[in-house]
């Protein structure tokens, strides 16, 4: 496993897989657990604690751990199971982890509640990216996908967000993403020229597979991949940590099956270089990642699974 941890460290950028033991370079923090649509590849319905915030009181302590270490983060994501918009201080605490010294402050939006006073607010909070799901070309594939939303509410509240953006600069960048599924595989074409006509040159227009959920979400189109055993970027790279502050094994861990510690009782480091982290680390670089029933033939982290596009890019 020697050549797959140095090719993690490359992809981390680090000169070796040791360093990233001192502190996480990404984090994914859910301000809220909470969401407005049913989509049809989420696990919304399984999520414990569901309709829940995140304290002041712990995201700044979050934050306040972070400024030590803003040289060495590389994003924070202010996103993970939810609606971040639903949080009604998101601007505030991107504006806080921006006058931190963080390099980059991101989240990911159905945009339905985008309206332009929240637009302008993002804008103006030093907001650095933000990634649209629109999951349809059509309004019938759109609206059949994210139940509960409405597709030319959601469309034109990502175009008058790119309008208002554009007015002001080039901050945020804006990500147009499709999660693909047998319901929009015929529109991903259509899709993406659209799209790519609407945002500015500093923007992406990007498609991937959906994926299980660590195997706990059957769609009846996906196929475990057993024979893909390679250690996982995530564990060397990226913390999770829920609205309750509980750090499960990562992204797709929402009901903390495999539980680290929590930022109320540890600091951020103490939980990073905790021995429940480094077995799990142990147990992927000696090539037994699949012993983990979440970790079984993910491919979320896949590279290859996913297709980034560019304006003016055929």
């Amino acid at each position: 496993m020697g050549k797959e941890l140095d090719f993690l460290a490359k992809r981390i950028g680090l000169e070796d897989i040791s360093q990233s033991s001192y502190f996480p370079k990404y984090f994914e923090i859910e301000t809220i657990r909470a969401c407005n649509a049913r989509c049809k590849m989420c696990t919304v319905y399984e999520w414990e604690g569901r309709n829940n915030r995140m304290e002041d009181k712990l995201f700044m302590k979050i934050a306040d751990e972070m400024l030590p270490y803003n040289d060495w983060i590389e994003r924070v994501c202010l996103s993970r199971n939810g609606e971040p918009l639903l949080d009604k201080n998101i601007s505030e605490r991107i504006r806080k982890l921006k006058n931190y010294g963080i390099k980059e402050v991101s989240f990911s939006t159905n945009a339905s509640l985008l309206n332009e006073k929240k637009s302008v607010e993002l804008i103006e909070s030093g907001l650095d990216d933000i990634r649209f799901s629109i999951d349809g070309y059509t309004k019938e594939t759109f609206e059949e996908i994210r139940t509960g939303l409405n597709f030319e509410e959601v469309r034109d509240n990502c175009l008058n967000f790119i309008k208002l953006r554009n007015e002001r600069g080039n901050k945020p960048t804006v990500q147009i993403r499709m999660a693909l599924q047998e319901r929009n595989y015929s529109e991903e074409a259509d899709w993406k020229k659209y799209w790519l006509q609407k945002v500015s040159e500093e923007d992406i227009v990007t498609s991937k597979k959906i994926h299980s959920w660590g195997n706990q979400l059957d769609s009846g189109e996906l196929k475990t991949n057993e024979s893909s055993n390679e250690p996982c970027v995530s564990l060397w790279s990226t913390m999770v940590v829920h609205f309750d502050g509980n750090v499960p094994l990562c992204g797709c861990d929402y009901n903390n099956k495999v539980l680290f510690g929590n930022i109320y009782d540890s600091t951020i480091q103490e939980v990073w270089q905790s021995k429940k982290f480094q077995d799990l680390r142990e147990i992927h670089s000696s090539g037994k990642k699949n012993d983990i029933s979440l970790c079984l033939g993910c491919s979320v982290w896949d590279r290859e699974q996913k297709r980034i596009y560019k304006p003016g890019e055929e």
